[in-house]
C-alpha cells in the first residue's frame, strides 16, 4: 500500500470559499485530487479536466504529482483584467486595493 501524504484542496468564489483535507496516496495527480476532495460537487461550474490549478498561488499542470504539504487550489476566470479595472476606478476617481489615496 502507498504511503499516504496530507494535501489540502482549495476553491472560492467571492462569496465562498472551500477548503477540505485530503490525505492521499503519494504519486497523486493534481487532478485526481481534486476529484477525490468532492469540491467539484460543491461548484458544479468547476469542469475537473481542464480548470487552472495551482499550489501557493503558482499555476501548475493537472499532471504534477502532489507532495506532503501542498495546497492545490482551483482558479477560477478573472471577471475583469486587473490592469483595466484599475485604468477604469481611476478613470471613475475611485480607488482600488491599499494604494494611496
Amino acid at each position: 500500500m502507498a504511503e499516504l501524504i496530507a494535501v489540502q484542496v482549495a476553491c472560492a468564489r467571492p462569496d465562498l470559499q472551500v477548503v477540505r483535507d485530503l490525505r492521499v496516496p503519494s504519486g497523486t495527480r493534481a487532478r485526481d485530487a481534486l476529484k477525490l476532495s468532492g469540491i467539484c460537487a460543491q461548484f458544479p461550474d468547476i469542469d475537473p479536466e481542464s480548470c487552472p490549478l495551482g499550489i501557493y498561488g503558482r499555476e501548475i499542470s493537472g499532471e504534477r504529482r502532489l507532495q506532503a504539504g501542498d495546497r492545490l487550489e482551483v482558479y477560477r476566470p478573472l471577471l475583469k483584467d486587473p490592469r483595466t479595472a484599475r485604468r477604469e476606478a481611476v478613470a471613475q476617481g475611485t480607488v482600488l486595493g491599499r494604494g494611496r489615496q
